[in-house]
């Protein structure tokens, strides 16, 4: 089904993932380690409480002060548990970027001869390459 371009199915080879790496993944991954804003709430895991300045200014204001405290108190506060989410996805897409190429190493290399960039990977495959450990569980449940 998969030879009729118009049946919808999507045949996934090595040469499709290493494609599919090279135009989207190593993009995505790149991008959350460069990200400032990540890099911002990564600052929340170590600053002490009220250092960073959400609404410089403002902590005498009780409603600044409690929303400050709800934004930076960790490790369930909103910026610590965003923070640890995108972490959380950066390690999964890494794991799976490596999966990725090693498989298309494999399969560029000739290590294995039914194995070539062409070859149409089973459920079995595919399963090992999108393997990866679970997300942890939101702080605070």
């Amino acid at each position: 089904m998969a030879d009729k371009p118009d049946s919808g199915d999507i045949k996934i080879t090595p040469g499709f993932l290493k494609d599919f790496q090279d135009k989207v993944l190593q993009k995505m991954v790149d991008d959350l380690v460069k990200d400032p804003n990540v890099a911002e709430l990564a600052q929340t895991l170590t600053s002490a409480a009220g250092k960073r300045r959400l609404l410089a200014g403002s902590e005498a204001w009780e409603p600044a002060r409690l929303l400050i405290e709800k934004y930076e108190a960790s490790p369930a506060g909103t910026a610590p548990s965003l923070y640890n989410q995108v972490e959380a996805i950066r390690k999964q897409l890494i794991t799976l970027n490596e999966n990725i190429s090693y498989v298309v190493d494999i399969a560029e290399k000739g290590e294995d001869e039914n194995l070539k960039l062409s070859t149409e990977l089973n459920m079995s495959q595919l399963g090992e390459i999108f393997t990866t450990t679970p997300a942890p569980p939101p702080a605070g449940s």
